[in-house]
């Protein structure tokens, strides 16, 4: 693996699952931060203070592009280019056409491209699957939350230029939980900005609302201005399920999962997971 750009989702989350990872034999990085904490030592490949020097030297078969929003499209045709498989943090494109561009330009190059988008990856997804699938009903209804405080104001989503704003910060996870739990795209989106912030002036907050076939319907609140809510509310014929921080669980902690049929409702802890290391090991196998 070749990582551009050391993000503080790559620090936290990324690079320690994929040093967990059998399939990863290394992990070169190519910054411009420094690493450990102040130096440059990283004993699990090599480190690169250049990207377009990184990609011309390093051994990497895979690229993960963790740049920010408005470098996106750069560094993965670069990488598509030198027949690497690229995945590349969510947002991966600013637009329907540059995505369509990036998706043939690896078609073209036989290379597998994804977007870093992992919730569906956790294992308290399975769970709720699982739940409807005992209680033989099919999710109907979605109610999904994701809304956080403001964050510094130096932060590069407040920056226009840089693809800032709740709309491609957010957005991924408002589109993929119908595909996780529908298994299909919606015949119709309607979405609100309901704030703007920062010293762009960029969107904050919006909601949205996606309806599916068969009277299935995801309702989404997402944005940086409010308190924490990170949630997950599923409605079937026959039983329902509420998820608390559904959307960003650490592999060691366990969601409050509420289950609630016409008995009544039970709690418990949802299983634990890391959910970036079961789509790295998704994305190696569809590689393979």
């Amino acid at each position: 693996m070749l990582i551009l750009g050391l993000s503080n989702i790559c620090r936290r989350r990324v690079l320690p699952a994929l040093l967990g990872l059998t399939d990863v034999e290394s992990v070169d990085v190519a910054t411009h931060k420094a690493l450990n904490g102040g130096g440059v030592e990283w004993d699990a490949g090599k480190v690169y203070d250049d990207y377009a020097t990184a990609l011309g030297h390093s051994d990497a078969s895979v690229v993960y592009v963790s740049l920010v929003n408005s470098m996106h499209l750069e560094w993965a045709r670069a990488a598509i280019e030198r027949g690497l498989h690229v995945v590349v943090d969510k947002p991966a494109f600013l637009g329907l056409n540059e995505t369509e561009q990036m998706l043939n330009l690896a078609d073209r190059h036989g290379v597998c491209l994804a977007e870093a988008t992992v919730f569906g990856y956790h294992p308290q997804a399975q769970l709720v699957k699982d739940e409807l699938a005992t209680a033989g009903c099919a999710a109907t209804r979605i109610s999904a939350t994701l809304s956080f405080p403001p964050m510094d104001p130096a932060n590069f989503r407040y920056r226009r230029a840089l693809g800032g704003g709740c709309l491609w910060d957010l957005g991924p996870y408002a589109s993929a939980v119908g595909r996780v739990f529908f298994g299909g795209e919606p015949q119709s989106v309607a979405c609100t900005v309901l704030a703007y912030g920062g010293a762009d002036d960029v969107d904050v907050a919006f909601n949205m609302l996606a309806d599916y076939s068969d009277g299935r319907s995801v309702v989404g609140h997402y944005g940086f201005d409010t308190v924490y809510r990170n949630r997950l509310d599923l409605l079937a014929s026959d039983v329902g399920l509420e998820v608390d921080r559904f959307f960003t669980t650490l592999p060691d902690d366990a969601s409050d999962v509420r289950i609630t049929t016409r008995q009544g409702t039970q709690a418990t802890k949802g299983p634990t997971g890391d959910a970036f290391g079961a789509f790295f090991s998704h994305v190696f196998n569809c590689i393979d």
